[in-house]
């Protein structure tokens, strides 16, 4: 198998098994703050899983191939991250948007925000669904894959 599809499922799988673990844990019903520390380690596993892909093709492949192989890569993890977050929002915990939901919306409320600016960010919480949630996941891992691949394709390249 081709090293950036392995990078691609191996990312895919760190993510899965680190939700399916924050889920089970509760995490996701305690301080709102922990998901952002979740995401960042997200964005650090796909860090490393684009090294770890781009080290291993870099002696066959000039920039523009290795922007390409970071373009697999994002779809491929993306798409599967797609699927197990689907698969977790909508079969695994099913009550997880709502648990986390009543915590964000504890926190906003007690944030002292602008009346206005509460209720935008109310109808935001509220708008989630397991499709819009695996969705951002998707986009997410893409993006940060393109972003990141494009400066580590820099040094990690035949010259």
């Amino acid at each position: 198998m081709n090293a950036v599809i392995k990078a691609g499922v191996a990312l895919a799988v760190l993510v899965e098994i680190l939700s399916v673990i924050w889920a089970v844990a509760g995490l996701h019903q305690m301080n709102p703050i922990f998901g952002f520390v979740l995401l960042v380690v997200f964005i650090v596993l796909n860090v490393g899983c684009i090294y770890w892909a781009l080290k291993q093709t870099a002696a066959e492949n000039g920039y523009g191939k290795q922007l390409l192989n970071v373009v697999v890569f994002g779809l491929i993890a993306g798409v599967l991250i797609f699927a197990f977050s689907m698969l977790n929002l909508s079969v695994l915990f099913p009550n997880y948007l709502e648990e986390e939901a009543t915590v964000l919306i504890e926190f906003i409320e007690g944030a002292g925000l602008p009346e206005d600016a509460m209720q935008a960010r109310l109808e935001q919480i509220e708008a989630r669904t397991p499709v819009r949630q695996s969705i951002s996941g998707l986009i997410g891992t893409f993006v940060t894959s393109l972003i990141v691949g494009a400066i580590v394709a820099v040094f990690m390249r035949k010259k």
